[in-house]
């Protein structure tokens, strides 16, 4: 399961339970009369209902924000409401929204939120019981903003390192065989509906083998990483570069047409081959474009470049014997 989908669903099912818990919650503050507390938190309820209904309903499409903004903003007004009321209780309540924002918005979207969700805490509790209770109430808000922000940072960087290492190649750097496929298929959707074409370029080093065995895997791959760097320093921005095999990388190229292909894929082999490489002396390349037709699917697409790609080694073999004779 996509770790995007994973997440979704475990925000369905924690807005579910958190109504759940205020509906608990409310039966408790009724029997010790708190009515005015019963009212504010049965805003809550149907909040986080709405909230976990929207993402179920919309749990193929796209992830929208707006309804984690709103659902943040409610339940941080809601407390702001009875501070002063209940001053400890509901200072109680508010330590646990840096957690929960975090969890659902964006490292800076939920901190520019807490920031001002502490701000406002500290001088509602300054007006009404002095300096320094407003001054205590800040400081245990922003110890546990900063503990939040702490652990939704490393836990970015882990999910990071994570994807980049389920997608990229690790030796050459470019995307990997899997996401290539997936890539491919979105590409083509999208350029079904808007009518865009799409193209391929093949880009195969020859006589790979014989470099491996001449020069060793370290030098190749040091070769494969810097031959991938500089890969994307000639294509357009929004193109991307994947290795399908040792050999064999494919340019993924979106808006793109058979003439605008051809064109990029001459001017890549050339820039490329004419670069030194060491301690490769001299980088022979065989290449192929292919544009997506309508109605062709990405492996016909795929299938179609490497049969393009294999007839173009052929000529250049049999061109090189005749030319030997």
């Amino acid at each position: 399961m996509p770790q995007q989908q994973l997440t979704l669903r475990i925000q369905i099912v924690l807005y579910t339970l958190a109504a759940f818990a205020i509906c608990i919650l409310m039966i408790d503050q009724y029997r010790q009369g708190l009515y005015s507390l019963v009212l504010s938190n049965s805003i809550g309820v149907p909040a986080f209902l709405f909230s976990a209904i929207f993402l179920y309903i919309n749990r193929d499409h796209s992830p929208s924000l707006w309804v984690h903004h709103i659902l943040i903003s409610l339940l941080a007004i809601l407390a702001l409401y009875q501070l002063l009321d209940y001053p400890t209780l509901m200072t109680h309540y508010l330590y646990a929204l840096p957690l929960f924002s975090f969890f659902c918005l964006p490292i800076l979207n939920a901190t520019v939120i807490n920031i001002i969700v502490a701000l406002m805490t500290s001088i509602m509790m300054w007006n009404e019981f002095g300096w320094q209770e407003g001054l205590r109430s800040g400081t245990n808000y922003c110890l546990f903003l900063g503990s939040a922000w702490c652990y939704a940072y490393l836990t970015q960087i882990k999910q990071n390192s994570l994807r980049r290492l389920a997608l990229t190649d690790q030796v050459s750097g470019a995307y990997n065989k899997r996401h290539f496929y997936h890539t491919l298929d979105r590409e083509i959707s999208r350029s079904e509906n808007s009518n865009d074409p799409i193209s391929l370029i093949a880009l195969t080093v020859d006589d790979y083998h014989q470099m491996m065995d001449i020069h060793g895997r370290r030098s190749i791959a040091s070769f494969l990483s810097l031959f991938t760097e500089r890969s994307r320093t000639i294509i357009r921005a929004g193109d991307e570069i994947f290795r399908l095999e040792e050999d064999l990388f494919i340019l993924l190229l979106p808006h793109c047409p058979n003439d605008g292909a051809i064109v990029l894929m001459e001017r890549i082999k050339r820039n490329l081959q004419q670069q030194s490489w060491d301690p490769i002396p001299e980088l022979n390349l065989s290449t192929s474009a292919a544009t997506w037709s309508t109605g062709e699917t990405a492996q016909e697409l795929q299938k179609r470049l490497l049969q393009s790609l294999t007839k173009q080694q052929k000529t250049t073999l049999q061109l090189a014997a005749f030319s030997e004779q």
